[in-house]
């Protein structure tokens, strides 16, 4: 019986995983639904746990990508699957970085996640081949070029061309550049109404004690 923990801090999240869990019960069982990454490392470290549902972003703003490195560090046996809604560009290779077994979005997966569970427990990996796309604005974000990608995901990261050229290695008169095309294609009339967008559609993870 592989025995499961789950780390979500929203409550609809945790019932339907669980739900999940009960209906393979044959194989699954349950042993907490916890909102705190950080919590769940403490669990792992103190009673047998074979596969972790891990949400990037948890309670107290707590990375669930950081506690499953460290998680990997000290129970290389557990398995973990991130699990979340953001689009994140990075997210994949954060997640990869850190020992991360699989990888599923909560929205728009086009396999069950009693599936990537099943698989990630035999052994396989299930990694998206690439992130859900989502409209923004009067495109969708599939439609930006690799650089106006990655300048809207600074944009929410630094806030200020300054930082985001200093980050990108750019001159700041080539991020305005890149800002002025992003918001021409989304419709947005500035780079604050832009920065809001990409906000609301969960582009880029919530960043811990952000320097802003």
């Amino acid at each position: 019986m592989t025995r499961v923990l789950i780390v979500d801090d929203e409550r609809n999240i945790r019932k339907a995983f669980r739900a999940d869990i009960e209906a393979a019960g044959d194989r699954y069982l349950l042993l907490d639904a916890i909102t705190n990454a950080a919590d769940a490392e403490m669990i792992c470290r103190s009673r047998r746990v074979d596969l972790v549902l891990m949400d990037i972003n948890t309670a107290k703003n707590e990375s669930g990508i950081e506690a499953a490195g460290r998680i990997k560090k000290y129970c290389p046996r557990t398995k973990i699957i991130i699990v979340t809604s953001y689009s994140d560009p990075h997210a994949i290779e954060e997640a990869r970085a850190v020992g991360a077994d699989s990888f599923w979005f909560k929205d728009q997966s086009p396999v069950e996640l009693i599936e990537v569970m099943d698989r990630t427990v035999s052994g396989e990996n299930y990694w998206p081949k690439q992130n859900p796309d989502v409209v923004l604005g009067d495109i969708s974000f599939h439609e930006l070029t690799g650089t106006e990608k990655e300048v809207l995901y600074q944009l929410v990261r630094c806030i200020s061309i300054r930082k985001m050229a200093e980050t990108m290695c750019i001159e700041e008169t080539t991020v305005k550049y890149h800002l002025k095309n992003i918001c021409q294609k989304t419709g947005c009339r500035n780079k604050t109404e832009l920065m809001v967008l990409a906000i609301q559609n969960r582009l880029v993870l919530p960043v811990k004690d952000a320097d802003i």
